[in-house]
């Protein structure tokens, strides 16, 4: 039977990483656009893009947790 691979914790700490960059770039968007339509767009990305960062940092604990047991 094929062993489905388990995201590792470097995997999630990677990839927060770069979505932390593009909320970085979105907030800069936002902050300097004099457009109200591309303001809400941005900011509605960042805001899920930060509910995915923390299910990510939710995972690096979980998959520490599994590691020390």
């Amino acid at each position: 039977m094929i062993k489905k691979k388990e995201p590792t914790v470097k995997y999630f700490v990677m990839m927060s990483s770069f979505l932390c960059l593009f909320i970085i770039l979105q907030s800069i968007v936002v902050v300097y656009t004099p457009h109200t339509f591309v303001k809400v767009m941005n900011l509605i990305s960042i805001i899920g893009a930060s509910g995915i960062v923390g299910a990510f940092i939710r995972e690096v604990f979980i998959l520490k947790q599994k590691r020390n047991k």
